[in-house]
């Protein structure tokens, strides 16, 4: 398979080039980035025989000869780039978030249901074997009493920097500029808000909670009731409390700080038991994410599971191949990350009501 790669910044450059370079049935044959520098130095380093500016000059030029592309520029300029894609009849892998605004994931859904393309949304957590395995566990607690979803950011920035040597690039004149304004007015569009302490909050959540989200999705379906959201600490913390469509409460905390560790566990708590999957850090290749399950009354089992040590986001790329090639079945579907988008959206206009004094609840 001839993969084009549109966007080679951070995660483009830690797992997703790397991990195709070693899959034995792909090929990178294109790669696409404004910092046509950066695509240069990459291409050489790949061996990719095109590099490209801007994603309509690949389609142009080698659309014909790609098997698949994966979309790795930022979430608000995704909707353009993917429904040409997709319009091409090329099988998608875009990264998450799906977009900045419902209006945009709407366009990617409609594009997604009109093509003969596979068209998947790159939420990696879903393939992590721990992940996996917590979903079977699940099955054998006899009812849940509380889902406690937590998830706190170090400053990744500091931590990648000693990891890994990414390669820059020179940016066109005003390219930054543009694409921040474009996004703050995509973000001002979405949750209806001139509150620049909102901005800034839905900015960060946008890129950050959707991933809790989505595995709360996989695990307990869709939410029913948003029941209360705080949104604290200048905008950098929010912490909403749930109801899932099987009457599972979940308290949800998501935010940002300047420590240097990396912390995100969903543990469910149940009469007869106690899950917590343990995350590890989404930006160091191969550490395993832990599982520990808990059970008993009168005797008391204890045991963490490792399932693997594969890293999530080949295991992703690996199913992205395989319903592509296969027809296998698309787990992280386009309209199931629409739906996450109106969830992060619901939950600003929930605390802008609460805040406001409006009391009616949001679902």
């Amino acid at each position: 398979m001839q993969f084009g790669i549109i966007g080679c910044g951070t995660i483009a450059q830690i797992m997703h080039l790397p991990y195709l370079a070693e899959i034995p049935e792909t090929e990178l044959h294109a790669l696409v980035d404004p910092a046509i520098d950066r695509a240069n130095a990459l291409g050489d380093r790949y061996n990719v025989p095109h590099r490209f500016e801007e994603a309509d000059q690949l389609l142009d030029a080698v659309g014909s000869e790609l098997d698949a592309v994966v979309v790795l520029t930022p979430a608000h300029t995704h909707a353009d780039v993917v429904v040409d894609t997709l319009d091409a009849d090329i099988p998608t892998l875009v990264e998450k978030p799906l977009a900045a605004t419902l209006a945009d994931a709407d366009r990617m859904v409609e594009a997604a249901e009109r093509s003969d393309a596979t068209a998947m949304v790159a939420y990696m957590k879903r393939y992590d074997p721990a992940y996996e395995r917590a979903q079977q566990e699940l099955e054998t607690l006899t009812d849940v009493d509380l889902v406690t979803a937590y998830d706190v950011d170090p400053d990744h920035g500091r931590i990648i920097d000693e990891v890994y040597d990414l390669v820059g690039g020179a940016l066109p004149n005003g390219f930054v500029e543009e694409s921040v304004a474009e996004r703050r007015e995509q973000i001002k569009e979405a949750i209806d808000t001139d509150d620049e302490t909102l901005v800034a909050a839905y900015d960060f959540q946008l890129d950050h909670v959707c991933h809790d989200v989505n595995a709360l999705r996989g695990l307990f379906g869709d939410v029913k009731r948003i029941n209360h959201v705080e949104v604290s600490d200048d905008h950098r913390y929010l912490v909403a409390n749930l109801e899932y469509e099987g009457g599972e409460r979940c308290v949800l905390e998501s935010g940002d700080s300047d420590r240097k560790w990396f912390e995100q566990f969903i543990r469910v708590d149940a009469p007869n038991g106690m899950l917590n999957l343990e995350f590890s850090n989404p930006f160091i290749q191969n550490t395993p994410t832990e599982l520990r399950v808990k059970s008993g009354i009168k005797e008391v089992e204890d045991t963490t599971h490792t399932p693997s040590y594969d890293e999530p986001f080949k295991r992703e790329l690996e199913r992205f191949i395989h319903c592509v090639e296969d027809d296998a079945v698309v787990r992280t579907t386009f309209s199931e990350a629409r739906d996450d988008l109106e969830l992060i959206i619901e939950l600003f206009r929930t605390y802008r009501a609460e805040t406001s004094g409006d009391t009616r609840q949001h679902a």
